[in-house]
């Protein structure tokens, strides 16, 4: 009796923190210097999770939608499978066993954002993050968010150092 408990206690803490990303995480200071800007996606992700994520860390002035013709752009391409379903016959497994069995479940996200004045190109950074994650009760999102908050910490500290997007 006390050797499945035990087993069952292992697999409930294990599926939170086994999350492994290649992208290292950044430090980043909650300092307001950076400006106002327009953010939008194309390709495989909608630009709402990315405009969160970016305005969760409060480094911009405001994070907005759309484009403007006087202000800072940022037109974000992305091969990513965010928005896919991950091997839909082990999720089910792990729903019906109210995820405690989690399920493992990979990230990958290649990103090109574009940094603009009005139509005036200023700069270009490439970012790149592979997540392996699993998913179950204490990790239900399967690593999906910070795999997104960590491509944005690094956009956003690679704009810090850059200075060739500043007018």
């Amino acid at each position: 009796m006390l050797r499945p408990l035990i087993v069952l206690l292992a697999l409930l803490t294990l599926g939170g923190c086994q999350t492994q990303h290649s992208l290292p995480p950044v430090q980043l200071e909650p300092a307001r210097e950076l400006p106002v800007i327009y953010v939008s996606g194309m390709g495989d992700l909608t630009s709402a999770p990315l405009r969160e994520a970016l305005a969760r860390r409060g480094a911009f002035a405001d994070v907005l939608r759309g484009h403007d013709p006087e202000g800072y752009n940022v037109i974000v391409l992305a091969q990513s499978d965010l928005e896919d379903q991950h091997n839909l016959p082990l999720t089910l497994l792990s729903a019906c066993t109210l995820f405690i069995v989690p399920a493992p479940v990979s990230w990958n996200s290649q990103m090109m954002f574009h940094v603009s004045r009005g139509d005036r190109p200023l700069a270009k950074y490439m970012i790149d993050n592979r997540t392996q994650a699993w998913r179950g009760l204490f990790n239900p999102d399967g690593g999906r968010n910070e795999h997104l908050q960590r491509i944005a910490d690094d956009f956003i500290a690679q704009m810090r150092k850059d200075p060739s997007w500043r007018e």
